[in-house]
């Protein structure tokens, strides 16, 4: 769970004898404190595609990928756990395939995120379709509470369906919401009867507006419209926040900005009884294919757009957030399915040469390795005077404290206190020199983000707060 607070404007005093911020600035979205149950790294991983077969080109990438995420600090692990596969017949389950991906990613110190889906040919008689749903919602409660039987007390986190929103893709032959809220309900009551301390979430959503589908918080409107009691069982909303073009998060010309977005959720479930509720987002990423017909961003931009994202989902209360997704799955550069990875396609994976991470890879396992065992996180655009393109988040909570800044284009300087040494870290890890004089150090911030750590008591004193 997560504890969200706001900071209370014109509170915060400079170390004694120090600098002392000018104030004013902008502060951003709708909280400027979030506070989680367990470190901020615990809820960031991947949402991936674990190969579960057994030939060896399966084997290699399968190898390969585990070894990663132990490398880049991928915590959670998201991965289909397919109705179809785990229930070939009705009532006969083989859960070979699925202990894989539980047991590696308990194996490099993670965890599993159990993504329940789609349909299955046995449970809908008029298609065999794997998308679409099943006849009676008690077959797929069935499946959902002998996966929470088989995990319980290793999945903590369920994620009932995907994207039930685009049901031209994945709930066919058309999204329902009153049918897909039916499942929702039946799956959630099912897996917390087995499981009373797991947590689940509504499929993430699709959230921007598309041809062909309905918008992420529309779809969302209508499913509690046709279920009002819907939060009494469920403990999440999950979405998907993609940006179609593939705009900077922070963007707010072509559609809503990620943050507006995730305030704007929060304010929607609140307005109907779902103000408990946890967001999660368990798909976002930005492609590099760059013939695609929404052109990809460079490889630079993506590994700032991560981190970028992260922290603002973070920064929102957003306790998760996995990335899509591990590595490309081709190299056609019209294609944005195959290259939204942190690792380039390797089409032969037994010929014991790596595949080429990205610079989102070092940019991801900088990240999680700066939020340690961090448990808070604190937005200083207002008390260091900050306009609207800047940005800088505290991250306390567990060890020496970490600033993290970074402006939305051009470059800024900054000032911070620094009552003791700072150290700088760039993105991607490399270090970044750095002289405090005069109780202050100033910093240049770019469109990459720099983490500065900070001994002493610099951000003793701040903003008090108070509960949310």
């Amino acid at each position: 769970m997560v504890s969200l607070a706001l900071s209370l404007a014109g509170c915060a005093t400079a170390p004694d004898d120090g600098y002392e911020p000018p104030g004013d600035g902008v502060a951003k979205g709708c909280l400027q404190v979030a506070e989680f149950a367990e470190p901020m790294a615990h809820g960031v991983g991947l949402s991936s595609h674990l190969e579960w077969r057994d030939d060896e080109v399966s084997e290699a990438r399968r190898a390969f990928e585990i070894e990663r995420w132990d490398e880049l600090g991928a915590h959670l692990i998201r991965r289909d756990l397919s109705w179809s596969i785990l229930e070939p017949a009705k009532g006969e389950f083989d859960f070979t395939l699925s202990d894989r991906t539980v047991e590696a990613a308990e194996a490099v110190g993670g965890e599993a995120t159990g993504l329940l889906l789609y349909g299955n040919p046995w449970a809908c008689a008029d298609s065999d379709e794997a998308n679409t749903p099943p006849d009676d919602p008690a077959d797929f409660g069935d499946y959902a509470a002998a996966v929470a039987e088989r995990y319980r007390g290793q999945i903590r986190r369920y994620e009932v369906w995907n994207e039930p929103n685009a049901g031209v893709r994945f709930w066919k032959p058309v999204e329902d919401p009153v049918g897909y809220g039916e499942l929702l309900i039946e799956a959630a009551d099912r897996i917390h009867a087995v499981d009373p301390d797991a947590r689940v979430s509504l499929g993430g959503l699709f959230h921007p507006p598309m041809f062909l589908t309905t918008p992420g918080p529309v779809f969302l409107g209508e499913v509690f419209d046709a279920h009002p009691q819907l939060a009494d069982h469920i403990d999440a909303v999950a979405f998907h926040p993609y940006r179609y073009p593939m705009t900077a998060p922070e963007e707010a010309e072509t559609f809503e900005s990620m943050v507006d977005a995730t305030c704007g959720l929060r304010d929607q479930l609140a307005a109907v009884g779902g103000g408990d509720l946890e967001l999660w987002i368990t798909e976002l990423g930005w492609h590099t294919a760059p013939d695609a017909f929404v052109t990809g961003v460079d490889e630079d931009e993506q590994a700032a757009y991560l981190v970028r994202s992260t922290l603002l989902a973070l920064a929102q209360g957003v306790p998760v957030y996995q990335w899509y997704t591990f590595r490309d799955s081709g190299d056609d550069p019209e294609d944005q399915e195959q290259m939204f990875g942190l690792y380039r396609y390797d089409p032969d994976p037994t010929d014991g040469l790596d595949a080429e991470p990205k610079r989102a890879a070092a940019a991801f396992a900088t990240l999680t390795d700066q939020l340690g065992e961090h448990d808070r996180i604190e937005d200083l655009s207002a008390w260091l005077g900050l306009d609207g393109t800047t940005y800088a988040y505290l991250l306390s909570g567990g060890g020496d404290e970490v600033v993290v800044l970074w402006r939305v284009q051009g470059e800024a300087s900054i000032q911070l206190p620094a009552a003791g040494g700072v150290q700088g870290t760039s993105m991607v890890g490399d270090t970044v020199g750095l002289e405090a004089g005069d109780g202050a150090v100033e910093v240049v911030a770019g469109p990459d983000p720099i983490y500065l750590r900070v001994e002493g008591s610099a951000f003793a004193a701040r903003a008090d707060t108070e509960g949310g």
